[in-house]
């Protein structure tokens, strides 16, 4: 699926979509039922196939960070001692989260397979996604709607917004399972039956052991119980979330001391940081530097988060005030009240004392998953709170339409390149790692690795993992050794036939810190593609992916391809190891499969402590 990598038909994507819409819109005033049935479901079934196919393309088996921590323990699962000693890896605690469910899934796939490959692992955590929306669409069929107007449903479940989320692997096998087992244990106790509870404690238990916030399964079965008069079962509920609560924090767990602070100094502004956690699907993904001025998506997310709690309040009355209530009553109260409260808990673990709207990268991209789950969610509500009114359902599904049509195609065009950047830079980290001892992908500084830059830790580790079969970095092992690539591979007599910049610029950094920020950027005239950026000096040779660059919507509709000729890549200047570089670009050679190419660009760099030259 490389083809997807080098062009993701962003635009054929888009018409498809459109021209469906048209279609399905022709059926109505047609009358013809075929036409609205097969296109109605094309809509539905697109933004998920080309979710899917883009995941499969730009996903490698190649670990990130905490995924090698994950790793690690499927190495202590074999040498521990006892029974005893198997559960205390498998329950294992990292930060205030016990990943029993991660690690159990690897376990099972190393049994069938005897390694664990990180490519899977992410498409099985997605796959939770149809779960979401599986439930989500009985609710329609429980509420006597239309499956029509579930058609907006899957373009703001399956989009980019939440692309770490969606690409990263202990990200993908943790927060999109853990919200589909919430959802799952509020569907089973809203049944009001003795399957459905069962089914509702299964769930709970594996939501507790796939993330801390699973804990809230609990508390949301309890108000549920509570609120249905199902007493009996309610103290054995109770029961076992004390038991499971126990467990969770006296079995072999260390109290980690907090030191964000409290919310309570603060409240107005912690108020409006939740409010933009609920609303976070409107989190675009562009730069929010740490600066005093106002970022209008953050404001739009503090409007939408704003809006949800009132939906959720209405809800709520609704449902204390029904004579007859409906298990989607229930699943839907639950589903809104596990996403609502994973954002308080986020907040309270981590406020702040300024406006939100400054911007500042303040939400990681994982974290959107859970805002695009309670936005699904919520439209789902307003259409069942509207649906005696039609003219109020067709004006609630047309605008909801309207909106996630709108959410889905900017979340790919902004986004795609997000994940090419992380896909290239995932693919170079084995030779940064055999190279330089460290990645490209990991800390602010040239020399920073994984786990606090610990001397040993990460080396010792490759090498367990390696001896276990559970770690490949040399399927991309194809360049030579880095003070080897200039003369294996260029000869100066031949330039690089197009242009080399260097665009110097001081962008805050994560700690509000001015920081000099480098921007690569080369067009190219021939017929092969530049993919790295070379910076060799003396001592070091340094490999930068060399990004296309995407085109502008105009000229995205005009030559209907996503890509333009030109690329770059961007980096904070501390990244960078000190130095005088040449400048050359590294291609594929077209004479030889297999081998590289590198081109002279003319130009020379010097990259100092505090300063930096362009010649």
């Amino acid at each position: 699926m490389r083809i997807l990598v080098n062009n993701p038909y962003l635009f054929q994507y888009f018409s498809l979509v459109v021209l469906l819409l048209v279609l399905f819109g022709i059926s109505f005033y047609k009358g013809q039922v075929a036409l609205r049935k097969w296109s109605g479901i094309a809509l539905i079934v697109t933004p998920v196939v080309y979710f899917y196919l883009i995941l499969e393309a730009y996903t490698l088996n190649i670990p990130y960070t905490d995924d090698f921590n994950l790793l690690e323990t499927i190495h202590h699962f074999h040498v521990a001692n006892g029974f005893v000693g198997k559960i205390e890896v498998l329950f294992e605690q990292v930060n205030q989260h016990r990943f029993a469910f991660e690690r159990t899934v690897m376990l099972i796939m190393y049994f069938f397979t005897g390694t664990v490959n990180i490519k899977t692992q992410i498409l099985l955590g997605n796959l939770a996604l149809l779960g979401i929306f599986y439930l989500l669409f009985l609710t329609f069929k429980k509420e006597q709607i239309s499956w029509y107007y579930f058609i907006p449903v899957p373009y703001v479940l399956f989009n980019l917004i939440y692309f770490e989320n969606a690409v990263w692997g202990i990200a993908a096998i943790q927060n999109t399972p853990l919200i589909f087992f919430a959802l799952l244990s509020a569907y089973g106790m809203g049944k009001n039956d003795q399957k459905g509870w069962y089914l509702g404690v299964a769930a709970a238990l594996l939501t507790t052991f796939t993330s801390g916030s699973g804990i809230l399964t609990w508390i949301i079965g309890t108000l549920i119980l509570a609120l249905q008069k199902r007493f009996k079962l309610l103290f054995v509920w109770l029961a076992i979330a004390l038991a499971i609560v126990l467990f969770y924090f006296l079995f072999d767990y260390q109290v980690i001391p907090s030191h964000t602070g409290s919310i309570w100094p603060h409240p107005i502004f912690n108020l409006i940081f939740v409010f933009a956690f609920w609303g976070n699907a409107l989190y675009l993904d562009v730069i929010h530097p740490i600066a005093n001025s106002f970022y209008v998506d953050m404001i739009w997310c503090v409007l939408l988060g704003a809006g949800i709690l009132l939906i959720f309040c209405i809800w709520l009355v609704r449902l204390i005030m029904a004579r007859t209530t409906l298990w989607s009553d229930w699943f839907l109260w639950g589903a809104m009240m596990f996403a609502m409260g994973t954002g308080a808990m986020f907040v309270i673990s981590r406020p702040i004392n300024t406006y939100v709207m400054y911007g500042g990268n303040i939400f990681s991209r994982r974290y959107m998953i859970f805002g695009v789950a309670l936005l699904a969610t919520v439209y789902v509500c307003v259409v069942i709170l509207v649906k005696n009114f039609k003219n109020g359902k067709n004006i609630v599904a047309g605008l909801g339409l309207l909106c996630f049509l709108a959410l889905n195609f900017v979340s790919y065009y902004l986004s795609v390149t997000s994940i090419r950047k992380f896909h290239e830079d995932l693919a170079i980290d084995s030779f940064y790692w055999t190279n330089h001892k460290t990645f490209l992908t990991t800390g602010d500084n040239f020399g920073d690795i994984p786990f606090w830059n610990h001397p040993t830790r990460m080396s010792n580790m490759i090498d367990t993992l390696n001896a276990n079969g559970l770690l490949d970095f040399d399927q991309f092992k194809q360049l030579p050794e880095h003070k080897r690539i200039i003369t294996e591979t260029g000869d100066k007599s031949t330039r690089y036939n197009g242009r080399f910049g260097l665009k110097i610029s001081y962008l805050n950094d994560l700690n509000n810190v001015p920081s000099k920020f480098l921007r690569f950027e080369a067009t190219h005239n021939g017929a092969s593609e530049p993919v790295y950026f070379v910076l060799a000096s003396a001592n070091r040779t340094i490999l930068l992916p060399a990004l296309p660059v995407p085109n502008s919507v105009g000229d995205l509709i005009q030559k209907q391809t996503y890509y333009s000729s030109n690329y770059q890549y961007s980096l904070y200047r501390a990244k960078l190891p000190a130095g005088l570089f040449e400048v050359w670009m590294m291609e594929k050679d077209p004479a030889a499969p297999g081998k590289w190419k590198s081109y002279f660009t003319g130009k020379n760099i010097s990259l100092l402590d505090k300063t930096l030259a362009n010649k």
